[in-house]
């Protein structure tokens, strides 16, 4: 089976995740995964019969992307040949290829100011898209109730949720150890992930964790990841003026290895921000088995049920008196990971590529 796979550069999170589970398959399979060359010909790539085969778009121009899924993509899918297509922007293309699309937080909530060109296009042939297509893939039940319904679809949605990485996994008391001397001086800590830019969700990190040490004159740290590869100047500058700057810590440039471990040894993951939620971040907490403070909407209740401490809002004194109220109830805190340990497995890694596999499959005999 010859897969096609459309891919911007700035897919986004959703996209990066479903190719992820096609390289795994891939792997699993013994399929072969290459590029699409533009330069060298399609006899000289040498391409196997089993072979997932990606198609990099990079431009962000309107009119570029335009030319791209109305002449170019035609004239290399002629030469590739596949059984199927997947494209992880969210648009289809005039072809008789079955076609499957991904459908991802930025296109379904179509609120975000700061589109890109590929996210515009998709919004845009959004109802074109959905009735021409073999099957879409989303992140939600819940959205994948409501966009069946809202389009009068035949149930051609299909829910594949993000997943923890098989790396991830629940520590034991004895492996936190050497965590914590390493990276929070022998101390608990809280921890979270933010966006490399996302000056305003630190600003509220560090005001709900000044209300916490004013409670609590602890040596409790605040440890931060970034979401991509380091923090910007700005979140830099905010924290060498912070009052607990000392026992705040920005974990930057670690491996992976370093990354698990310091989210598998925290007290409990924080789960703050002003956008999107991270549903992402969310599937390793849970596989972590990490009590979770969260603020609270329809997407996040779907992923963590009852595997979290909902706030009452995003706002810093939401955050601090959660902070303070879950670190004074240790029994609330062995409840959460017990609930995290238990949500988790709604959240399996190998069932959900395993269906998207399937998916895959299926179209080509439609």
């Amino acid at each position: 089976m010859r897969i096609a796979v459309i891919q911007h550069i700035n897919a986004g999170y959703y996209s990066d995740y479903i190719s992820s589970l096609l390289d795994e398959a891939a792997l699993q399979l013994n399929y072969q995964v290459k590029t699409w060359s533009n330069s060298i010909p399609a006899f000289k790539q040498q391409i196997t019969e089993n072979a997932i085969v990606y198609i990099l778009i990079e431009s962000n121009s309107s009119f570029v992307l335009k030319w791209w899924y109305v002449v170019k993509l035609k004239s290399i899918l002629k030469k590739l040949k596949p059984v199927v297509l997947i494209d992880l922007n969210g648009i289809t293309i005039n072809n008789k290829i079955p076609q499957l699309i991904v459908l991802d937080q930025t296109l379904l909530n179509k609120n975000n100011s700061s589109l890109s060109g590929i996210n515009k296009i998709a919004i845009d042939k959004f109802q074109h898209t959905i009735n021409k297509v073999y099957g879409a893939i989303t992140y939600s039940e819940k959205k994948v109730i409501g966009l069946n319904k809202e389009n009068k679809l035949n149930n051609i949605v299909y829910a594949i949720r993000f997943t923890a990485p098989d790396n991830f996994r629940k520590f034991e008391w004895h492996e936190k150890i050497m965590i914590k001397a390493m990276q929070s001086e022998n101390n608990d800590f809280f921890i979270s992930v933010i966006n490399d830019n996302a000056e305003d969700d630190f600003t509220i990190l560090l005001r709900g964790f000044s209300i916490f040490k004013k409670w609590q004159q602890s040596n409790m740290k605040l440890l931060l990841l970034p979401k991509h590869e380091g923090f910007d100047a700005g979140i830099h500058e905010k924290l060498k003026k912070y009052k607990h700057r000392g026992d705040v810590n920005l974990l930057e440039n670690l491996d992976e290895m370093n990354v698990v471990s310091a989210l598998s040894s925290a007290h409990s993951f924080i789960h703050f921000s002003s956008g999107f939620a991270d549903l992402a971040v969310l599937s390793i907490a849970l596989k972590c088995a990490l009590p979770i403070i969260s603020f609270k909407d329809e997407e996040v209740h779907e992923y963590l049920g009852d595997a979290a401490y909902y706030t009452d809002n995003r706002l810093p004194e939401s955050l601090g008196n959660a902070l303070i109220n879950l670190y004074k109830d240790e029994n609330r805190q062995a409840q959460l990971r017990e609930a995290a340990e238990k949500q988790a497995l709604n959240f399996n890694r190998e069932t959900y590529r395993n269906q998207l596999w399937q998916l895959l499959e299926t179209a080509t005999h439609s």
